[in-house]
């Protein structure tokens, strides 16, 4: 699935209506999926409460369409407008006039008296007096989003470029700390459709019903988290015009990653499902070796090696019944120091896994440089082994797999930097070294050196745990061995390794994740996803 930036949106918007299609057609059909999805939430029954709170643009156009279609179905609506109806767009005028035809009321958002003062965790909303019916006051702007069942936001959508101040800020922090719940239309108000940046202050949506084709900012943080659970509704974008205008990003969820799961024949042996070779580890991180192998077992990989300094070789066969582990020639600090042992290794393999727990000792990095100068089968690259990662041409593609810290040293960037434009960098970083990128991070972006880029929709906070990335790498290498191209096994990497995490998370707790678990969880996701 494509995504697309703010510009983008406007320019396949606009010429969808100089195809053809109104630009009143396109309103009616939105704000006709709001309204859906709005009567799905609350359960649906007629008598159910809404509150609609509508800008003066195109997005408030779409609010009272909904309110129509809400009030059709049954449900008790009010709506409440931040201007008066000759401040709305024209296309929101006419839907205004069609709310009001219907029978509705439309009440004005006061210009004073908005602050409720200091906003806490909306999660944690304060319960306002509403009335004896629980609805209050039509007039009253408090009664009405703290009696609602649902607060339809249809604000500010995808125009929001600078910070929302004033009495703006105002309503929006007031939907945010008294609507119990609320349902975003497009974007939720407040936050940059390109970036995802909260402008000032923003609405904190539980389910964002957007339009069309996902808007970057409600796949990139914090403009995720504040979107909540994405809808997109089809209004009848022509997938051509969305093709010749969204450009090169796109979305991994779990209908792509579905399609990239690869088939497992039922004749299948060990040899022909994929062979690994693992280079992982030092005296000092042992773990990371041992994580990485068993993530490359469990991708589906027929057999995986594991290649360590000497001295750990005897520990590590005992922890992995499963694995062939290797010792190699080490240094005085226990780290790899033997390059003719991985040659020999690799010469065999399908794919390689290089770098979780190596060190950064001088012989190391020289040993690993020398390596991916030379190895002519698919490499992912993590941790340290990105040090040795210093060429742009290389035998076979490269993937590698940096943290937001790795990709600021490679970028020659502040990590904040990079955390604030991961895609952009990611992207760039890609050409220039001519590797695949797999940027970590919340969320994960795959970029590609043609410029195309991946963002990952599954994974929470679970993830930032030590060893979850080991974990990344092995897995990536494994579907590389059983004959992934290099890009789709990134891609469904990152998918299968978010998605083990969110399983857990609702099992449990996303804080209590430990690398090992998501390990374990990969087989219920690949169910999930041959399913």
């Amino acid at each position: 699935m494509r995504i697309v930036n703010a510009d983008q949106m406007r320019a396949i918007d606009r010429r969808t209506i100089a195809g053809g299609v109104p630009a009143a057609e396109l309103m009616e059909r939105a704000g006709r999926a709001v309204a859906e999805a709005a009567w799905e939430m609350v359960g649906p029954r007629p008598g159910a409460r809404f509150a609609v709170v509508c800008g003066k643009g195109n997005n408030g156009g779409d609010g009272f369409v909904a309110a129509r279609h809400l009030a059709a179905r049954g449900g008790r609506v009010r709506i409440h407008a931040t201007h008066p109806r000759g401040a709305l767009s024209p296309d929101a005028c006419t839907a205004f006039d069609r709310a009001v035809a219907g029978g509705l009321e439309v009440h004005l958002v006061p210009d004073e008296g908005l602050d409720p003062g200091p906003i806490a965790d909306p999660r944690r909303r304060p319960s306002v007096a509403a009335g004896p019916d629980g609805w209050g006051d039509a007039n009253d702007l408090d009664a009405s989003l703290a009696g609602a069942d649902l607060c339809i936001d249809a604000v500010l959508g995808t125009g929001v470029t600078h910070e929302v101040t004033g009495r703006m800020a105002a309503l929006l922090d007031r939907i945010a700390h008294l609507a119990r719940r609320t349902i975003a239309v497009d974007v939720p108000s407040g936050i940059d459709a390109t970036t995802g940046a909260v402008r000032g202050t923003a609405v904190w949506a539980d389910v964002t019903v957007t339009f069309g084709v996902p808007k970057l900012g409600l796949v990139l943080h914090p403009g995720r988290e504040r979107a909540g659970r994405l809808v997109v509704a089809d209004i009848g974008f022509p997938a051509a015009i969305v093709e010749a205008i969204a450009g090169e990003c796109f979305l991994v969820d779990a209908e792509s990653a579905r399609a990239l799961v690869p088939r497992l024949d039922p004749a299948a042996h060990k040899y022909t499902r994929g062979e690994v070779l693992v280079v992982a580890g030092s005296l000092a991180y042992p773990g990371a070796a041992a994580l990485a192998a068993t993530s490359a077992l469990r991708s589906g990989a027929g057999i995986v090696h594991l290649a360590v300094p000497q001295s750990m070789r005897n520990i590590l066969k005992v922890k992995l019944t499963e694995v062939i582990v290797h010792g190699v020639a080490e240094t005085a600090g226990g780290e790899i120091s033997g390059g003719a042992g991985l040659e020999d290794l690799a010469a065999g393999a399908d794919a390689v896994a290089i770098g979780p727990g190596l060190g950064t000792g001088t012989a190391t990095r020289r040993v690993v440089a020398r390596f991916l100068a030379t190895c002519r089968v698919p490499v992912v690259v993590d941790a340290d082994g990105l040090l040795g990662l210093t060429s742009s041409s290389h035998p076979a593609p490269r993937i590698a797999t940096p943290h937001a810290g790795e990709l600021a040293r490679w970028y020659d960037a502040l990590p904040g930097t990079v955390k604030a434009d991961r895609l952009r960098i990611a992207r760039e970083a890609a050409a220039a070294r001519d590797v695949i990128v797999v940027a970590k991070g919340a969320p994960t972006i795959v970029a590609l050196p043609s410029g195309a880029t991946f963002v990952n929709a599954s994974g929470n906070a679970g993830l930032a745990t030590a060893g979850s990335g080991d974990v990344l790498t092995g897995l990536v290498a494994g579907l590389c061995a059983q004959g992934m191209a290099p890009d789709a096994a990134a891609r469904l990497g990152v998918y299968v390794h978010g998605a083990a995490a969110d399983r857990l998370a609702v099992r449990g707790s996303a804080r209590s994740v430990l690398a090992g678990d998501l390990v374990g969880e990969f087989g219920c996701v690949f169910r999930d996803l041959d399913g």
